[in-house]
């Protein structure tokens, strides 16, 4: 795994803009992979479905090398952008909605006064939790990421209160078991330099990697410490591992295709892609039957029949094989020329001209990599909020004309008297 990242991060060094730049973590998340088929074939042998799987891999590299854009954008309209003057206005819509999203995590902490059953929240919120509590879960708070960050940015007076906000959002995420709230901050962080690179300085940067270091290390330590409490009498020692364990198990799912010959048993062609990708909004409307790929996985590994949706994320290298072994090429270079849109490009400069909803898109441009189907969902989530709440108000504007409202009291004030 290590020679697979060093050799990642030197072919990709030129669109690498710091140590918490968020693609740092995907090509980590691809070696990880690598790595994985690696010990497999070593332990096993190559097999033809392995190497289908390699070759995955190796497509969407090369197509993420050329595709990812390195220029700038212009820094007279970034700063159009940090001084608009309805940041203000949407940043607190998106606190509100952001506050409303935690309505359900607020009532479990009241009914669990225990702070450790806080933490199991999260496993609490799969068994039962609303549509839209989650939407605005999952939609409001990139919205919310954005206009903290452009706020902290162009007004000096404006940015303890809102490191204050920060920090209480991010412990309550802790608090309700989000082990990578910390990690997740700091990758924001990173993109947010990404996408306001001509305001940071090579100087800046310098000194923003140097403190990275430092947040990163406590950033592990703490999603150690919320791992174990996870299960009960669980050690520090062990979340750490398990904090490892997640980083290296990134593609499990393909090891329990390999070892349980997933070909026999989980379908592929065009159609059973479209149900795995969007299953989760059909079957609500049409009378489709569908189960994720991963649970499918799941199944297959223990040999039982799990009642609720578990197993490996729908990764790349899967999608692929759902939808057919023979578009694997076509399919990874579609997919890493979506993640380039999606984290910014010539061509989505001219497409989207809201840099607010542009910046939210860059936050998920990995996730169509990482979970397709999550992605799908996700991205529905940040879409609804948009076009519902955050662009209706970037469009109303108040306007208070004082000498109006001075002059007609005083005309009322004289027809009185008279």
């Amino acid at each position: 795994m290590a020679f697979y990242t060093i050799s990642l991060f030197f072919l990709f060094k030129r669109k690498i803009f710091s140590l918490i730049d968020p693609l740092i973590l995907h090509l980590t998340w691809c070696s990880s992979g690598l790595a994985l088929l690696s010990g497999y074939f070593f332990d096993r042998g190559i097999d033809f479905d392995g190497f289908g799987f390699v070759s995955v891999y190796l497509f969407y590299i090369l197509g993420l090398y050329l595709f990812l854009d390195t220029s700038p954008k212009s820094k007279s309209d970034l700063s159009l952008i940090l001084n608009d003057n309805r940041n203000k206005k949407l940043f607190f819509i998106s606190l509100l909605l952001n506050v409303v999203s935690r309505y359900e995590f607020i009532i479990y902490a009241i009914n669990n006064p225990s702070v450790v059953e806080w933490f199991l929240y999260k496993f609490k919120q799969i068994e039962s939790h609303s549509f839209i509590q989650y939407i605005l879960q999952v939609g409001a708070r990139p919205f919310f990421i954005y206009y903290s960050f452009v706020l902290i940015h162009a007004k000096k007076t404006w940015r303890t209160p809102l490191i204050f906000i920060l920090s209480i959002n991010v412990l309550l995420d802790i608090f309700s078991g989000g082990r990578s709230a910390i990690i997740g901050l700091i990758l924001s962080v990173g993109y947010y330099i990404y996408f306001f690179r001509p305001f940071f300085s090579q100087k800046r940067l310098n000194q923003i990697n140097k403190i990275s270091v430092l947040v990163i290390v406590l950033a592990i330590v703490v999603g150690a410490v919320i791992t174990s409490f996870y299960k009960r009498e669980s050690t520090v020692e062990e979340g750490m591992l398990g904090m490892i364990n997640r980083l290296l198990a990134a593609g499990d799912g393909l090891e329990m295709y390999l070892t349980n010959h997933g070909s026999a048993y989980v379908k592929s062609g065009p159609g059973e892609y479209i149900k795995s990708v969007f299953g989760i909004f059909l079957k609500r409307i049409m009378p489709v039957q569908s189960q994720s790929v991963g649970w499918q996985l799941y199944e297959l590994e223990h040999g039982i029949i799990s009642p609720i949706a578990v197993g490996p994320n729908y990764i790349l290298p899967l999608q692929a094989f759902v939808l057919g072994k023979f578009f694997i090429p076509f399919y990874c270079l579609l997919i890493s020329f979506i993640v380039a849109f999606l984290r910014g490009n010539k061509l989505s400069r001219k497409l989207i001209v809201n840099q607010d909803l542009a910046f939210v898109l860059g936050l998920l441009s990995f996730e169509p990599v990482l979970d397709m189907e999550l992605f799908i969902l996700v991205i529905c989530g940040c879409l609804s909020i948009y076009f519902i709440f955050i662009y209706p108000f970037k469009k109303i504007r108040f306007l208070f004309d004082w000498h109006t409202v001075i002059r007609l009291l005083l005309n009322k004030q004289k027809y009185e008297t008279h």
